[in-house]
């Protein structure tokens, strides 16, 4: 599951995104079929789907932004955000202390060794690099020698 969380809820940007996160042991539902409010929703795409979020949210609870891949802006209206005194919070690595980085990429880095923490990608030969640079289609890629 996800760090000790008991309950996950996936909304993805993609069918392949959401099959991947059903993969790791969270749900997969449109935000608006959801069966119970929730207490916190971690939001890395913005737009739309947080302003979804917002009406799912139980009364005090919080969005976590981390990034907009679905809109640098949504459409959030005043009456959600203070019907459920309701909070809207920013989050980037950017913050961190350098010592604190540092000790923050080191545990990924140890999750990662021991194969609890994957991430999708698709490895390149260093060789096709400026093909792999000006490819118009998303995803994660890695360089390989």
């Amino acid at each position: 599951m996800f760090a000790g969380a008991r309950r996950v809820i996936a909304v993805a940007r993609s069918e392949a995104a959401r099959r991947h996160a059903v993969s790791l042991g969270a749900t997969a539902v449109p935000i608006e079929a959801l069966d119970e409010p929730v207490d916190l929703v971690v939001d890395p795409v913005f737009g739309a789907p947080a302003a979804a979020a917002l009406r799912v949210l139980r009364p005090g609870g919080s969005l976590v932004n981390l990034g907009s891949a679905a809109g640098a802006t949504a459409p959030i209206d005043s009456a959600t955000l203070r019907s459920g005194s309701l909070q809207i919070l920013g989050y980037t690595n950017n913050a961190l202390s350098p010592r604190r980085r540092a000790d923050m990429i080191t545990e990924i880095a140890a999750h990662a060794t021991a194969g609890r923490l994957t991430v999708t990608h698709e490895a390149i030969p260093v060789t096709a690099t400026e093909d792999a640079w000006t490819r118009d289609d998303p995803g994660r890629r890695v360089l390989t020698f």
